[in-house]
């Protein structure tokens, strides 16, 4: 029950001022996964079946046909939302790099299943792209800034 109730933290804290009910709701949908240390969880352009809310552990981002950048995950966040939404590919692979990692998944059919009966809070998920959008948007702006150069 603990492992429940950081995850559902976890998802109020990407829903902030929605509706706590909304979003027990929500999380009721989401479908536990564990992952050991080397786990893929998905290979860059792979499909966007699913979207993932990591509640305990590390994983591993790497944009493999993309200069190898690569980017920690941790507890607390969300992957797969955009590859999710906009019903395309994976853009990087990630992997689990903690002993084990435990992540709720919300597969592809549920999410179409809750755009079409509930989208009020099918519209939660949306925010959130929005939200990571802005942020990558933001940290590639600032990086031009201080570079003053454009990435390649």
């Amino acid at each position: 029950v603990q492992e429940q109730e950081v995850g559902l933290q976890h998802l109020m804290n990407l829903c902030p001022g929605q509706d706590e009910h909304d979003v027990k709701y929500l999380f009721s949908l989401f479908q536990r996964e564990v992952y050991k240390r080397e786990d893929i969880v998905w290979k860059q352009g792979s499909q966007g079946d699913s979207l993932k809310l990591l509640v305990f552990g590390t994983l591993f981002s790497n944009l493999e046909r993309e200069a190898g950048t690569t980017e920690p995950v941790s507890a607390g966040n969300m992957i797969g939302e955009l590859a999710l939404v906009n019903r395309t590919k994976r853009m990087s692979t990630v992997k689990c790099i903690s002993e084990e990692a435990i992540v709720y998944s919300l597969t592809l059919e549920v999410w179409e299943q809750l755009t079409e009966n509930n989208p009020k809070v099918a519209r939660f998920i949306d925010l959130i792209v929005v939200r990571y959008l802005a942020q990558r948007v933001c940290h590639v702006s600032n990086r031009i800034f201080e570079t003053r150069c454009l990435p390649v």
